[in-house]
């Protein structure tokens, strides 16, 4: 349980859907408040657009800020059917904030081929397995569809061939000791593409255990 540890949830972040960028503004507002308070913000997102709010945020407080990111996905285009503020596009993003050799991708598996260009000059891939200590400030995300659709159906954009609930729960049980997490997130939930509730109970799972690690 989370008796002995020291949480607090800040609600839900009323955003104008239609509007991405007045979306990202609200998010980072309620980002800085957490991290200038000396807390660590974790947010519970759907689209993984998300994330770029708290980067931003927290890029400016640790300039030095890596990110580790588990997504089915490589997340680098460019743009995505025009728009460049897209869940596609997101890493793409977060790296014209961070540069070159800072952002590091486990899980990977789908993708165009300007991405993987992209990602092999800028970025770097890695399998689930590879993980490894950073003494360095990390924001990590998690795009839940880096499991594999068989154990968890309920997102937007499913890929075969991901990991297991057990593989991912260990890697970022030793990512959030074994690393300086300053921030996080886990994003791209679709409860209502699972009428099951198995995907939505997982997630919830995995959000106990990741807030027991960084503890």
């Amino acid at each position: 349980d989370l008796e002995d540890i020291s949480v607090f949830d800040s609600g839900d972040v009323e955003m104008c859907f239609g509007d991405a960028e007045k979306a990202l503004a609200a998010l980072e507002e309620r980002a800085k408040a957490i991290a200038y308070a000396g807390k660590l913000p974790l947010m519970l997102g759907g689209e993984h657009l998300v994330t770029l709010a708290p980067v931003r945020v927290l890029s400016e407080r640790f300039p030095d800020m890596h990110i580790i990111h588990f997504d089915a996905h490589a997340d680098l285009r460019e743009d995505y059917l025009g728009a460049p503020l897209s869940h596609a596009c997101v890493i793409r993003r977060c790296h014209d904030i961070l540069g070159d050799g800072r952002i590091h991708q486990f899980g990977i598996r789908s993708g165009e081929r300007s991405e993987f260009r992209f990602g092999t000059e800028h970025t770097d891939f890695h399998t689930v397995s590879e993980l490894s200590e950073r003494n360095v400030p990390v924001y990590l995300t998690v795009d839940l569809d880096v499991l594999d659709p068989s154990e968890f159906p309920g997102t937007g954009t499913p890929e075969a061939g991901g990991v297991s609930f057990t593989e991912l729960r260990d890697a970022l049980e030793f990512v959030c000791r074994n690393c300086r997490v300053v921030g996080a997130d886990l994003v791209e939930l679709a409860p209502t593409l699972d009428s099951s509730g198995i995907s939505t109970a997982l997630a919830c799972k995995l959000t106990r255990e990741v807030l027991l690690a960084l503890s």
